[in-house]
């Protein structure tokens, strides 16, 4: 059995190649290398804690359970203490070196959890903290969110929060505070918690109820509770891998653009410590403690969040001012499945053909309609800047502006409404709106889109035409019979975003496609371009007269076949007053393609053998 001498002891490690976590085969060994590499900054934050441990001595994939008694075979060096109980006596573990965090960690004691309270101090808690556990629906930049949101709240307070992963789902909050009652804590967090649900209803809850929290973030504040722990800072955690709950920097959670990039493995963390060092550290400083409000029912965090605060200065009700980036989809080829955009479900909308348009409600200032390049569309489209300057002031949407007429969306009459300054007679213009920036006072960008939703439907169910929200459905089978259904109508096709995704103006992509239907239409090849033996695009005529290059080049077996084809028919070189030299075709050749896009693009798809 191999040995290993760590602060003056000697370990027997028993089953190094047993594996833990069977998805990616990390070994008993490789834990135990870890908590040795990971000790020097795991263990002050276990200092004087008694510590609770989630045991795996086969695995993540076998039998999990919790001990609280130090686990049968713990060394009697290991330092252990009684812990207050209403029940029968409890002694429990404090690990104050790396040979004991070794010692039990190679008895299958995988994840390690602590009170907020030392031994020496039960039930006096020295920190506060917040438990931030994703619902159905939401994740952790939904998390991300919510903890934004309390550490203002906090540091109304006087209180400064530091954040990590939980190794699981979501985050947790903690808060260095001056010693005081457990009970005490444990009600102001949550009195801060109940308060942060009254504000956001569509993003935090603070009860268990699992009804309740579908798209929602539960902040849990009975971890603050005398008889609960919290799993510790660079604890490992049974899932099937082998995460670690990780300190992070604020700005590294806030730049975060997806789920991947919070989450830890125990491969990165010693590399992740020595270019970081304990980001933990000042918890550690009693420095960094402060009192924890007397009263919560009137802390000013609480105050805050239930009524508005006494101030000389107007409430900033206009929030977003133009102009603002906007998201952009990136084109795919086919309609996402609705795990398809990193998992967490898929919204999908139907794409129009219209103006993109972000309008801004500015109360007594006229309207704004900021366009894709960011000027003003307002005088251009009088009726629409009408109907948002009706809006509460400070609503911002990111929408369409679109031209109706003879049952179809008609983008020619945006052109012509916009030269003319007024739609024709028989001409409706609308705004969808797809998106919800800005309430009165109150920046939403942050939120996943699933709450964005439910926010831009509350705010536009009492708003008649032309202003109205875009159809959306996270069911795909009914978004491809809407787009079927559809077409005649002149939807473009789907855009398909992640339900979880904030809003971000940075460019393509960030959780947003776009599926552009095309339609498959017969045209007459009239000349080709490029060499004769090896042609590189077509010039077709379309039916209704138009005619198009063939877009992007040939490949080289269409090239081929079409050289074949076209041999016998063509006629002698000419210049072609938009596409330069061509071989013309004296006889009529018919062609297969696809049409997308304004102006259309057309895509060679065949040649036709009628």
């Amino acid at each position: 059995m191999p040995q290993m001498t760590v602060d003056g002891h000697t370990l027997a490690l028993s089953h190094l190649d047993k594996v833990y976590y069977p998805s990616i085969g990390t070994l008993k060994g490789d834990v135990l290398r870890y908590y040795a590499a990971v000790h020097t900054a795991l263990l002050p934050h276990l200092r004087d804690r008694p510590v609770s441990f989630l045991r795996c001595p086969d695995g993540v994939e076998a039998e999990v359970f919790v001990a609280k008694n130090p686990p049968p075979g713990t060394p009697d060096w290991v330092r252990t203490v009684d812990v207050p109980t209403s029940g029968e006596r409890l002694r429990q573990v404090v690990l104050e070196n790396g040979a004991a965090l070794l010692a039990v960690a190679n008895l299958g004691c995988l994840e390690l959890h602590v009170p907020q309270w030392h031994a020496a101090a039960p039930g006096l808690a020295d920190r506060l903290v917040l438990d931030l556990d994703p619902g159905e629906g939401a994740d952790v930049l939904t998390c991300r969110a919510v903890a934004l949101l309390l550490r203002e709240r906090l540091a109304a307070d006087g209180l400064s929060a530091w954040v990590k992963t939980s190794g699981s789902k979501g985050l947790h909050l903690l808060v260095p505070i001056e010693p005081a009652p457990s009970a005490e804590v444990s009600g102001y967090a949550k009195a801060l918690a109940a308060a942060l649900e009254a504000e956001h209803p569509e993003l935090a809850v603070h009860t268990m109820a699992k009804a309740r929290r579908r798209g929602r973030v539960l902040v849990d504040w009975s971890q603050n509770n005398a008889k609960k722990t919290t799993a510790a800072p660079y604890t490992l955690r049974a899932r099937p891998l082998p995460t670690v709950s990780t300190p992070l920097t604020w700005a590294e959670l806030e730049r975060a653009r997806g789920e991947a990039e919070l989450v830890f493995t125990l491969a990165e963390l010693p590399g992740r410590l020595a270019a970081h060092g304990d980001l933990f550290a000042p918890l550690l400083d009693p420095e960094q403690a402060r009192p924890l409000p007397s009263s919560p029912s009137v802390s000013a965090a609480s105050a805050a969040l239930t009524k508005p605060a006494a101030s000389t200065e107007p409430r900033q009700v206009q929030v977003l001012h133009p102009p603002v980036g906007v998201m952009r989809p990136v084109a795919v080829p086919a309609v996402p499945p609705a795990d398809g955009l990193g998992g967490g479900g898929v919204q999908y909308e139907l794409k129009l053909d219209g103006f993109r348009c972000v309008a801004f409600a500015r109360g007594d200032r006229p309207a704004f309609l900021q366009s894709r390049s960011g000027r003003d569309l307002a005088p251009e489209f009088p009726p629409i800047a009408a109907a948002v300057a009706r809006l509460p002031e400070g609503l911002v949407l990111d929408a369409e502006l679109v031209a109706w007429r003879a049952g179809r969306f008609a983008f020619e009459e945006l052109l012509h409404t916009r030269r003319s300054r007024a739609a024709a007679p028989d001409v409706a213009l609308g705004l969808i709106a797809f998106d919800l920036l800005a309430l009165p006072g109150r920046d939403v960008r942050r939120l996943p889109l699933t709450d964005r939703r439910r926010l831009l439907l509350a705010a536009l169910a009492d708003v008649p035409p032309p202003i109205q929200p875009v159809l959306a459905t996270t069911d795909r089978a009914e978004a491809l019979e809407w787009m079927a259904r559809l077409a005649d109508t002149g939807v473009e096709g789907l855009v398909c975003k992640a339900a979880a995704s904030p809003y971000r103006a940075r460019g393509a992509g960030h959780g947003w496609v776009k599926y552009r239907r095309s339609d498959t239409v017969d045209a007459t090849v009239s000349a080709l371009t490029g060499p004769a033996a090896r042609p590189h695009a077509l010039v077709l005529r379309l039916d209704d007269g138009r005619v198009l290059l063939t877009s992007p080049r040939l490949t080289p077996v269409q090239a081929r076949e079409v050289a074949r084809a076209a041999g016998p028919l063509l006629g002698p070189p000419a210049t072609d007053p938009d596409h330069g030299q061509v071989h013309p075709l004296t006889a009529p050749l018919r062609a297969e393609l696809t049409l997308t896009g304004r102006p259309p693009t057309a895509t060679f798809v065949r040649l036709r053998g009628d």
